[in-house]
């Protein structure tokens, strides 16, 4: 007897690029950024988290997002960069509980220490958003098991769109997976648990593909 979803729908693999989009907004220390910060477009808020992960990257970056790489890099506070790079959007609602939180870390460190360090003009923070360009790849998929051979194989543009811009959605991969039926529930639990904000999209890429790999050779479907 199967516990499969014989009505699962066939997913389209898709696969996007960003176009950067400069806002003209600009920081140069902390206190300017908590105030940009504070009207800041929310797109602005998202792409510094989530889609500059589609940045050509030429090594891992220090920090998980762009503020706390910043004050990494241009403003030499470390303590202040760790405490931001902490700050996990996915735990998050929605985008204004995230600006929320972040200007409640910098207002935080600024009471600590008021004295104001400028960053090199060249330096500033410039605030960024994007435009997603979505297009359809030559690929579909009709059930879970077609995943194992098919990740590894995806650009780097899939990986972002299935496994982040679509969360929860039907086009996200475990929403897709958890569709088809409580035969495949422990693989859906085992991607609930991959976080893809602590990874590079190579990374995430890699850990998905682990994880199919190892439920299927496992697996008595």
């Amino acid at each position: 007897m199967t516990s499969k979803n014989k009505n699962i729908q066939t997913m389209q693999v898709k696969d996007c690029e960003i176009l950067n989009i400069a806002t003209a907004v600009r920081a140069q220390n902390l206190k300017e950024l908590r105030d940009e910060l504070k009207t800041i477009h929310p797109e602005s808020i998202y792409y510094h988290f989530w889609a500059s992960k589609l940045r050509p990257a030429f090594e891992k970056p220090e920090y998980n997002n762009d503020f706390a790489t910043w004050a990494y890099k241009n403003l030499h506070n470390n303590m202040l960069a760790e405490r931001l790079s902490l700050i996990n959007p996915g735990m998050f609602s929605n985008i204004e509980d995230l600006r929320s939180k972040l200007v409640e870390v910098i207002e935080s460190t600024l009471q600590q220490d008021p004295s104001v360090e400028n960053s090199k003009e060249s330096e500033q923070f410039q605030f960024t958003r994007a435009d997603m360009i979505l297009f359809n790849s030559e690929f579909s998929v009709s059930k879970p098991e077609e995943l194992t051979t098919l990740i590894p194989t995806l650009p780097l543009g899939s990986i972002y769109f299935h496994f982040i811009e679509s969360k929860n959605g039907p086009e996200d991969i475990n929403t897709f997976v958890s569709s088809a039926g409580v035969d495949y529930s422990e693989l859906s639990v085992q991607l609930s648990i991959l976080d893809p904000y602590y990874f590079t999209l190579t990374e995430l890429r890699s850990r998905a593909s682990k994880i199919f790999k190892d439920f299927f050779q496992g697996a008595k479907i």
